[in-house]
């Protein structure tokens, strides 16, 4: 038996884990999520997930990972997410038989394997309750001090991370950030006094405004309606909507300029850019009076709606491709030709990239797993009346739509983190009788 005060100082020491996984991840996104061996292959997020599944937190019936997944509470869940590992294995399997490079196909599979974070988040949750409401604060302030410099500086700086493979896009040494939106529904949902953080709002709606990725708008916008209508804040959202209104009415008629990230295209951040930006999609001719950039914004949609039409068309080709998709180690970029040949792998949108590699049953499983998780985290709602992790799951949706998320580290492992957090609750109510006679799960946990 180990001394208490050391058991006490590992226990802590996972949620330490968790918070500097969903930082790094949500705060730094590609060039963190290559953090590790690159010449290997071995990255942060593979060597963590794997430390926690073989040397987990200890408990009297064995390891947590393992013991947790006999919790009732998670027994559709479990379910669900047996069956889509199982058909990720499957699809890795095709591919390879199908001629696809096998180290392609395995790549692929992170999109199944990656929900085994969702058991880390559980655990954390179970171990310390008030650890979301910090999580956010620290968030807040790095993405916020990182995301502000990256703007004005760090994009500039043209220094990549040595030792990737000479087929993948160089990576940037410094990321870009991409938690804002969460920070803000975040702040939302657990301060009781929103202008003891104003400077944490001012900073984050700042990088949220000046990374100018349309996806994160709109998923802040869906989060923000979800919290005004689940909190029952619909006074302070419509109080809040106003400011931000007259706010971005101000700039737009003061015509407020400031340098932002030349990766994003447009090297500016205005209320007018902004404006164009938005409705270059559907009117680039009217986009062009409010922006110069308009083209790219404009080409950007135009040259994704193609790609995601034709994955569509083509996967429907044959029933067989229908059901099953391309499976894993398909190159999706050569249905297009102006993406023959370049490592892109995913069409920025969770449907399709299921869809494209394992049909409608891929949709199907991936779906399910979803719904089972949105009961969990309703059902956490309910109990403690605390909305932020149904608001996150939705707005992580609405984005997963837009950029690639669920098939990336820097999406996926912070979002199941944070839902495993969330959906804490839920487990301990529905369990906590008999986990306690267990004597294993949620008192006996170490990590011995």
């Amino acid at each position: 038996m180990l001394p208490k005060p050391m058991i006490n100082s590992m226990k802590s020491s996972w949620a330490e884990i968790a918070a500097f996984l969903v930082v790094g991840y949500f705060s730094m996104s590609r060039s963190f999520a290559y953090l590790g061996v690159p010449q290997l292959s071995l990255f942060v997020g593979e060597i963590v997930l794997g430390y926690f599944l073989v040397c987990g937190p200890g408990t009297s019936r064995g390891r947590w990972p393992w013991i947790a997944m006999k919790a009732p509470a998670l027994k559709s869940v479990v379910r669900v997410f047996s069956l889509l590992f199982a058909y990720g294995i499957f699809q890795v399997f095709r591919g390879i038989s199908t001629g696809y490079p096998p180290m392609t196909a395995v790549r692929d599979l992170a999109f199944n394997y990656y929900p085994l974070y969702l058991f880390l988040g559980v655990f954390v949750g179970l171990r310390s309750p008030g650890f979301l409401p910090k999580l956010v604060r620290l968030l807040a302030w790095f993405n916020g001090i990182y995301g502000v410099a990256y703007i004005l500086f760090f994009s500039t700086v043209p220094w990549t991370i040595p030792g990737v493979s000479a087929n993948v896009v160089a990576v940037p040494l410094f990321g870009e950030p991409f938690g804002s939106a969460i920070v803000l529904l975040g702040l939302l949902a657990f301060e009781t006094d929103l202008w003891s953080v104003w400077h944490l709002f001012l900073l984050n709606v700042f990088v949220l405004l000046g990374m100018q990725i349309r996806g994160e708008w709109l998923a802040f916008g869906v989060g923000l309606l979800l919290w005004g209508w689940l909190a029952k804040r619909l006074r302070q959202f419509g109080l809040a909507g106003a400011f931000l209104l007259f706010f971005f009415i101000l700039m737009f008629a003061l015509d407020v300029r400031i340098q932002g990230p030349e990766v994003r295209g447009a090297g500016v951040i205005s209320a007018r850019d902004i404006v164009g930006r938005v409705i270059a999609p559907v009117a680039p001719d009217l986009a062009a009076e409010y922006t110069d950039n308009y083209q790219t914004a404009s080409d950007t949609t135009l040259w994704r709606t193609i790609w995601w039409a034709e994955i569509f068309i083509s996967v429907h080709a044959t029933p067989v491709r229908a059901i099953l998709g391309y499976g894993y180690g398909f190159p999706l970029g050569d249905l297009v030709p102006y993406l023959e040949g370049q490592f892109i792998r995913t069409p920025h949108n969770f449907f399709l990239y299921a869809l494209g590699y394992g049909g409608w049953l891929g949709v199907a499983l991936f779906f399910a797993f979803q719904i089972a998780l949105a009961k969990l985290l309703w059902r956490g709602w309910q109990r403690t009346g605390q909305p932020f992790g149904f608001l996150f799951w939705a707005a992580c949706l609405v984005l997963a739509s837009f950029t690639a998320f669920f098939e990336t580290p820097y999406g996926a492992i912070p979002f199941y983190l944070i839902v495993g957090c969330a959906i804490a609750p839920a487990v301990c109510s529905q369990d906590g009788a008999a986990l306690a006679a267990q004597g294993s799960l949620l008192k006996g946990a170490t990590s011995e």
